[in-house]
């Protein structure tokens, strides 16, 4: 069933941990470059799989990537590698400096994720009620090798499989005493966690 026509991503849902060390769950098709969308994946005979790209190129000299895929003996995980390159990530920015949204509620409401380690990591007075904005961005990975993916809802129109990546977060609530003088957080490691559905 996996060498009978092309696979695309259809749906799917990344877990990464959030600079609060709070784990969050993502639409991963949100995540994956407007162009890539529309790339599909075919299984060959022998192992050999290639990934390409659809009708909308990232640059125009945009080719097929080969790889190498195997199941086990109970056909129940998936491996993707030498050569994968169709899995994407997020990258976490926390956006210095951070403010003060205190005095813009009615009635006072104290919400602070922050406060005092930011302040003394700035070697300022402590901020009431101080916030960091957040922001993910698109990351696009070359090449990730996937061993042992665990296949579910397998059918002749679809499978997900589920996998692990290591990556990493930056943590709010702990910063940097020393250079980098900005007070930039401290990066931490983290698994991102992937449930990616193909569909014909």
């Amino acid at each position: 069933m996996l060498r009978s026509g092309k696979w695309h991503i259809s749906s799917g849902t990344l877990s990464v941990r959030k600079p609060n060390g709070v784990d969050t769950v993502l639409d991963y098709t949100n995540w994956i470059p407007y162009c890539h969308r529309d790339d599909y994946v075919i299984f060959d005979s022998l192992n050999i799989g290639y990934v390409y790209p659809g009708s909308v190129l990232c640059n125009p000299s945009d080719d097929s990537v080969e790889f190498q895929w195997s199941m086990n003996a109970g056909q129940t995980t998936l491996s993707l590698y030498n050569g994968f390159s169709n899995t994407f990530g997020v990258v976490e920015s926390v956006v210095d400096p951070y403010y003060s949204d205190t005095f813009s509620k009615s009635p006072l409401v104290l919400d602070t994720i922050v406060g005092a380690v930011a302040a003394a990591a700035n070697g300022t007075s402590i901020v009431i009620d101080s916030l960091w904005k957040l922001h993910f961005d698109s990351s696009s990975i070359a090449r990730l090798d996937i061993y042992n993916a665990t296949i579910s809802s397998f059918s002749s129109d679809a499978f997900t499989i589920n996998f692990a990546a290591i990556s990493t977060y930056p943590d709010s609530t702990n910063h940097h005493t020393g250079p980098p003088t900005d007070a930039s957080p401290i990066i931490r490691a983290d698994t991102f966690h992937y449930s990616v559905t193909y569909t014909h």
